[in-house]
């Protein structure tokens, strides 16, 4: 009986660290970060969410210093999708961001506002997460700490926004 405790132990041990080892390869390993170069001016990112009229909640991203935008049209090598690219006219980084609701990624964003629809969220407290990536989905960072802003929201109470984390704030609302 003393050997069957120790066999069920040990399946047991085994069992779960193979769910681990089944979850972190599921999970997403390509982002890596990218360093925002010393000659040029750093990005901001604050975030507002608000809620819709009809139904969900409208994320708006307010930028500085960085240039939301699409990929190229047509095919990127791996090097350039991975490397530094500016806007030849405001010298500002060029990409475009990830969408993480409550540790999940949702989607990419191209633009300064989107919808969410109600359903990405569950009854009480949630996050809402932004980082800021070049085309090859690298996020950026500078001083050493990503470029990120989260929200915590929680549905259940007056003040819908609980908790504002950004690590580098936009200093003026409402610009791009």
């Amino acid at each position: 009986m003393r050997y069957f405790k120790y066999a069920l132990i040990l399946t047991t041990a085994a069992l779960l660290s193979f769910k681990l080892f089944a979850q972190q390869e599921m999970m997403d390993h390509s982002h890596m970060p990218i360093a925002v170069p010393s000659d040029t001016p750093t990005p901001a990112l604050s975030l507002k969410l608000l809620k819709d009229s009809m139904s969900g909640y409208n994320l708006i991203l307010d930028t500085q210093n960085y240039d939301l935008s699409v990929p190229p049209e047509g095919t990127m090598n791996m090097q350039q999708m991975m490397s530094v690219t500016t806007n030849d006219d405001t010298g500002f980084l060029q990409g475009h961001a990830h969408l993480y609701i409550n540790g999940v990624k949702i989607q990419r964003i191209y633009g300064h506002a989107l919808h969410l629809p109600a359903n990405l969220f569950k009854s009480g407290i949630n996050t809402v997460s932004v980082t800021l990536n070049n085309h090859g989905h690298m996020y950026w960072t500078a001083q050493g700490k990503k470029i990120v802003a989260t929200l915590y929201v929680n549905d259940q109470t007056k003040e819908f926004i609980t908790y504002r984390f950004e690590s580098f704030p936009s200093k003026v609302e409402n610009t791009h």
